[in-house]
């Protein structure tokens, strides 16, 4: 994900209408204001004032500026003594008006979350608005469409009354700085896409990287991460990454790395020293690409990502190097198929019966980790009797019992 400094989101949550209403309630307590027994303000009126909402004093309105209170009470903004019925600046408010950009963000994103909250339960009391359409699903929905949408599209799937919920909420959100309109267009903003990285994390238990993160990480905790990121913000992170050092250094240690992640890492890593994600390794890193080719295991990948002028200048890869591989693409192709498709795709399948004994033969002596799995997969699986036969003589070369792959 990517997202800006915190001194920018910070910036652009000051811009926003509810940072102002919230740095008011702040300004408002400073000195000490009265509650009643629930913790709530006991001048009611003049505290709908600071909020702007001294014209429309309704039932309804009262109750949803008390909610805000009690959002600005349970995220730390402001704090309430009982002992002596009165409310303070909290420490939330210290950071929020703190001279520390990082955790100013931090204590307004963990406001807003929570201000979301608000608004779902406010929507749940109210049986007209779709439950679908509640704050934090609606700007997480909205986040997943990748850009700004037209609202027509967000309410394509809602009942009859969903384009008036959805201008509804999307105004709350707009005045929140987490949602930005331009026309029939409504999209999130940076400070919507951080709470969503937030919620996300939060919903799903794994890491989500923000782009930068990873700039003082070692290299075999970068490729790790770039495995598992959009292709368009690879050269990005890895930017950020060589910035941090030399580009001789960091040339060296995503070769040193190469030998020590899973084949998705180290096709980011390669492609990483080919310039296929840009020219952060320059010439540097072209130059370890032609030097890997000599490598008994990585030189047939690296081969592969050679110019025509780059493989006159060296021998081809090494059978060993070719079987190696091999069962490193088999790899990583079973990770997104089954085992059958796998051997279609590999290449394994259809076969003249004179060529596939000897190169079945020949994955027992790769050292490749995921060799012994290949074979257990060929024996599993492969419609071929004499590759079967090959798989399985093969496969008794190498330590364990055959098994069925996972």
């Amino acid at each position: 994900m990517r997202l800006p400094s915190a001194a920018e989101l910070l910036a652009a949550a000051q811009e926003s209408y509810l940072h102002t209403m919230v740095r008011a309630q702040i300004d408002w307590v400073r000195a000490g204001r009265e509650v009643d027994a629930d913790g709530r303000p006991a001048d009611c009126p003049a505290y709908l004032e600071t909020i702007g909402k001294h014209l429309a004093q309704d039932p309804e309105t009262t109750d949803g500026a008390l909610r805000f209170w009690d959002v600005m009470v349970r995220t730390g903004v402001l704090h309430v003594d009982a002992s002596r019925s009165l409310a303070w600046p909290g420490p939330g408010a210290i950071a929020l008006k703190g001279g520390d950009a990082q955790s100013a963000v931090g204590a307004w994103r963990d406001f807003l979350i929570e201000y979301l909250v608000a608004c779902g339960e406010k929507a749940e009391d109210d049986p007209d608005v779709p439950k679908e359409c509640p704050g934090i699903t609606f700007i997480v929905d909205l986040y997943a469409h990748g850009g700004p949408v037209p609202v027509d599209r967000l309410a394509s799937n809602l009942d009859a009354g969903a384009p008036t919920i959805i201008e509804l909420h999307s105004n709350a959100l707009i005045h929140a700085g987490l949602v930005e309109r331009r026309g029939p267009l409504v999209g999130v903003t940076p400070l919507g896409k951080l709470v969503c990285h937030t919620l996300l994390q939060e919903a799903t238990g794994m890491t989500i990287p923000v782009l930068g993160c990873y700039a003082d990480a070692d290299a075999v905790t970068l490729l790790n991460a770039l495995a598992a990121y959009r292709m368009e913000h690879i050269g990005d992170e890895a930017q950020g990454w060589v910035h941090a050092r030399s580009v001789e250094a960091g040339v060296a240690e995503i070769v040193a790395a190469l030998h020590e992640v899973g084949p998705f890492a180290r096709r980011a890593g390669l492609d990483l020293l080919a310039g296929t994600f840009g020219a952060q390794f320059g010439q540097e890193g072209r130059n370890a690409l032609v030097s890997l080719t000599a490598d008994p295991k990585l030189g047939a990948l690296a081969h592969g990502l050679l110019t025509p002028e780059e493989k006159r200048q060296v021998d081809e890869p090494s059978r060993a190097a070719t079987m190696w591989a091999l069962v490193d693409l088999a790899e990583m192709s079973a990770a997104t198929r089954p085992f059958p498709e796998m051997l279609q795709e590999c290449g394994y399948v259809g076969q003249p019966a004179d060529k596939m004994p000897k190169l079945v033969d020949g994955l027992a002596d790769t050292e490749h980790p995921w060799a012994v799995h290949l074979l257990d997969a060929m024996i599993a699986h492969h419609p071929e009797a004499v590759v079967v036969e090959a798989a399985r003589t093969a496969r008794r070369r190498l330590p364990g019992p055959e098994r069925e792959p996972a």
